[in-house]
Parts: structure tokens; C-alpha cells; sequence
């Protein structure tokens, strides 16, 4: 790490230090209690705020009671409880354990200083989705003070979650190394409603063994994601070696992508040609006809004309999909970092089964998806989880800091490598413990060539219009033309004044 850069970290991490212990301090003053059994002491507040009205987009103004507790134990020590709700694989498990170190480090700052304050965490942590779970602890009154999780439209119309821009114009400077790309996926409504907790990136992937065999050389292989980075090679030049690869029999397909929606590769397409899917200003969902028909006409003629992608990519059972390409029977796919980690742990190979990562670096590649054409810039997608602030914590600001403090550096590399996912923090990159994975390393800079889903209740509905609409050209049921006709009409039909057609 550069000397600019470790002392830019040492001062965020003191800066994080002194801002929290004053802040939990100053919690705590009047709660101190005589020695004896613990007690209990509640301080109840009251403010007017102004919030969003359902969805419709007005606001009203309301009042908000807030009583907060402080448990007195004996000898004179205030407990702050913290409760935090997280989910997804196994291997994600660190959403919730990063909010216990982040306390576990202001415990000790705490004690260091003298104060009697002490912060508990308790977790809980869901394979699936939580949202019922979620409904019924607010509807309870026991609602989590941090969630982990997407869903920003649903938790915002819904009254589950607060906005942060007071806190984050107030600890700004401690945010200051956050990627700034992905502030875009917490804003909704003209608020900042989370903060980022992971990403990730959706790379196109490519088959070093097949190339050597077209011919390339080691320095044509190993230059490809820079020559797609600045633009020198597109996806029409590599339309054509899928092509070549195909008709000298060293592939059965040249791509694969997704068999749903997921933005690979077809949002980023979309926005590689100029599209917007969301009116930054109303909120409401947008199709750009032009883009859209672009996108249609160049994946019709990949399955339809060049025929280098599989008419029926759409529904095709995943583990076909990661089994064609990790055994060499398809020379690009559109896929995500994290399969990088997938295939070193699910047997999808038929003589290795998972993956030594020695095979992956000796015969995988993966870059940004590529330009469309000469002129356009390459791109990915990510989809954050992000952390939330409940409308039911008694300590909105402590909760706050600890997930500020949770995707610090030295958390957020923990949590990047061990799930396979990306860092939030430019810092991260530079930590030892993420710069101990080479994969990470060289995949860190597609964060700032990302774009994002758009933020809207009806998302679904706009999915799920689009994807019938490419399995129909693919398929070749209808013209790119025909496609995009009827991809207008449902969304118009479905979606009325939800959504801008240009």
C-alpha cells in the first residue's frame, strides 16, 4: 500500500474511533446506575419528520415517539442491544458476523476510555428471503434495527426503513473511499436510503484453451481484457471468433448467457446503446425503443444469423450451462464473479470435478462485457446487498455506525474474499487480506465500469416483459421489430403511467 494511502486509511480508522466513542458516550450520560440488579431506563422522544406517502409520491408529515432504552447493569453499566437480520449462501454469513467485530472494536475502544457503555449484538441469519419474517417482527414491535438484504423500493414504500443522508452528510469523511458508482444503487426517491454492503460484477468469460487452438498467441490472450477495456475489441470482433471457433469444430456453441433475466447480457446491452431504464427524476420505469431494438437485432442475429448462440438459451437448466462451459464446449459466457469460487466447489467438470483454481487461471479468462461496436463502451452490472437502518431501532445512529464500521477496509476484505463477492471500499482493494487473492485483485477495477438494475416496485413486471421478448428472437418466432412492438404494448398495458416510453 502506498504511503498516501496507508495514512489516509490510519486517519479514517481514528477518525471512526473518536466519532463513535463520543457519539455512544454521549448515548449513555444519565444512565449510570448504582450497583445493584440490573434495571431498566427508557427516555422517550418526540420529532416531526416528513416521509414519503405510500407510493404515490406525495409526503406527509408526522409525528415519531421514540422511547429508547438503556439496560443498567450492576455497577453502573449501560447495554446498548443491537439486532441485526441477514441472508443468502453460506458462504455469506459475515452480512451479520462483521456487525459483531464492528462491535467487538467499539467495546474495546469503549473500555479503553473508561466508559461503562457496552454494545451487544445479537443476529440472526436466513438462507431465503426474510420479508414475512420481517413484516411480522414489525408488526410485532420487535423489529431488527439492521437488515442486510435488496428490496430498497418495497422497504421504502413500506415504512421499514429510514433515510441515512443525515448520517452520511454528518460522517461523510468516513465515507469518502466508498466506490462512487455505488451510491446509485441506494438513492430512491431523492434519498440515500442504505448503505453498500457487498457487490459484484458480471464479467464475460472466455476459454483460453479454445483460443491457443484458434491460434492465439499467450500475449493476444493475456492482453484481451485491456483491449476490451479501452475499446479495441468489441463484441462483433468477437461474434466472429465465436464464429471461426464453431466452424472448426472446436466449440458446439461460441456464447452463453443466462437462461433468465438476471442483466447479463441483456441490460447491459441495453445501456450500451443509450438506454435508460429509469426516469431519474419521477422514479418511473423507462424503454428506450431504439436501444431496446438494438439489443433485440443483435441477439436475434447471434442465435438466428451467425448462429453461434443456442435458440434456446432461455430456460436452459443452469447446470447445463456452467457444465458446456467449464468442460470447453462453449467459448464465451456471460456469467458472474462469483461462479470464479462456484466452479472450485461444485463438481461441474466430468474428469476433475470442481475446479483446482490453477486449472481455472490456465484456461479460463474473464473481462468486461465488451462494446457492442466501435464507439460504445464496455460495461457490467452489479446488484448490491445493502444495509439498512429499521424505522423501529431505538439507536438509528448507533446502528448506523455500526454499519459504517462494518464496511470499513478491514471487514469488507473479509467478507469480498471468503464469499467471493466485491469490496465497497476503494481501501479494500489495498487491504493484505484481500490482496492475498489474485482473483480479486485483477477483477476489482470492473466495479467502476458498473451499472445497475433499476429501483422500482414493478421491476418484475418490466423483466419479465423483456424476457419473452429475446426468447422470441432468439427463437425466431418474431423480427427484432415485431419483438420490440410487443414488448411496448405489455409494458404499456401492465405498467400504465409506471413507465416512460421514448
Amino acid at each position: 500500500m502506498s504511503n498516501s494511502r496507508l495514512g489516509r486509511a490510519q486517519l479514517q480508522a481514528t477518525a471512526i474511533a473518536l466519532l463513535i466513542v463520543g457519539l455512544v458516550i454521549g448515548l449513555a450520560i444519565g444512565y449510570v446506575a448504582a450497583p445493584g440488579k440490573t434495571t431498566v431506563e427508557t427516555v422517550t422522544t418526540t420529532k416531526t419528520v416528513t416521509q414519503a406517502a405510500g407510493g404515490t409520491g406525495a409526503t406527509v408529515t408526522v409525528t415519531q415517539t421514540v422511547t429508547q432504552t438503556v439496560e443498567k447493569a450492576a455497577g453502573g453499566e449501560g447495554v446498548i442491544r443491537i439486532k441485526a437480520w441477514a441472508s443468502g449462501s453460506p458462504v455469506d454469513t459475515t452480512r451479520v458476523e462483521n456487525i459483531k467485530r464492528a462491535a467487538e472494536e467499539l467495546n474495546k475502544i469503549l473500555a479503553a476510555t473508561g466508559s461503562n457503555v457496552r454494545i451487544e449484538v445479537e443476529t440472526q441469519f436466513f438462507r431465503g428471503d426474510y420479508m414475512d419474517k420481517l413484516t411480522a417482527a414489525f408488526s410485532a414491535g420487535e423489529a431488527p434495527d439492521i437488515i442486510a438484504m435488496k428490496n430498497l423500493p418495497t422497504l421504502v414504500d413500506g415504512g421499514y426503513v429510514i433515510a441515512l443522508d443525515e448520517y452520511i452528510n454528518k460522517y461523510s469523511k468516513l465515507l469518502e473511499d466508498v466506490f462512487p458508482t455505488l451510491w446509485n444503487a441506494v438513492k430512491y426517491k431523492g434519498k440515500t436510503w442504505a448503505l453498500p454492503q457487498d457487490t459484484e460484477a458480471r464479467p464475460l468469460y472466455y476459454r483460453k484453451d479454445v483460443l491457443r487452438k484458434l491460434g492465439w498467441s499467450e500475449e493476444e490472450i493475456n492482453s484481451l481484457p485491456e483491449r476490451i477495456r479501452s475499446g479495441e475489441v468489441t463484441l462483433q470482433d468477437l461474434i466472429e471468433v465465436a464464429r471461426q471457433a464453431k466452424e472448426q469444430g472446436l466449440v458446439e456453441w461460441g456464447f452463453y448467457h443466462r437462461p433468465n433475466w438476471g442483466g447479463t447480457p441483456f441490460l447491459i446491452l441495453y445501456y450500451q446503446y443509450g438506454g435508460a431504464s429509469q426516469d431519474p427524476a419521477s422514479g418511473k420505469l423507462v424503454l428506450d425503443k431504439n436501444a431496446a431494438l438494438k439489443t433485440l437485432e443483435l441477439l436475434y442475429r447471434m442465435a438466428q444469423e451467425d448462429k453461434v448462440l443456442p435458440e434456446t438459451m432461455i430456460g436452459t437448466d443452469w447446470r447445463t450451462i456452467h457444465s458446456d462451459f467449464v468442460n470447453g464446449r462453449v467459448l464465451f459466457w456471460f456469467g458472474g464473479t462469483w461462479h470464479w469460487a462456484e466452479w472450485q466447489r461444485v463438481e461441474y467438470h466430468e474428469q476433475l470435478g470442481a475446479l483446482p483454481e490453477d486449472y481455472e487461471w490456465e484456461n479460463i479468462g474473464f473481462a468486461l462485457v465488451p462494446a457492442p461496436e466501435k464507439g460504445l463502451k464496455p460495461m457490467t452490472l452489479s446488484s448490491p446487498y445493502l444495509y439498512y437502518v429499521t424505522s423501529q431501532s431505538k439507536y438509528p445512529e448507533v446502528a448506523f455506525l455500526l454499519i459504517l464500521l462494518a464496511t470499513s477496509a478491514p471487514f469488507d476484505a473479509i467478507h469480498a474474499v471468503d464469499s467471493a463477492h466485491l469490496p465497497v471500499r476503494t481501501t479494500t482493494v489495498e487491504h493484505p487480506y484481500y490482496k492475498q487473492s489474485r482473483f480479486h485483485r485483477e477483477v476489482a477495477y470492473m466495479v467502476e465500469y458498473t451499472s445497475f438494475e433499476p429501483l422500482h416496485p414493478k421491476y418484475s413486471i418490466y423483466k419479465e416483459a423483456w424476457i419473452t421478448a429475446i426468447a422470441k428472437v432468439e427463437k425466431g418466432e418474431a423480427t427484432p421489430q415485431q419483438a420490440l412492438d410487443e414488448l411496448v404494448s405489455t409494458l404499456q398495458a401492465e405498467l400504465g403511467d409506471d413507465v416512460i416510453i421514448r
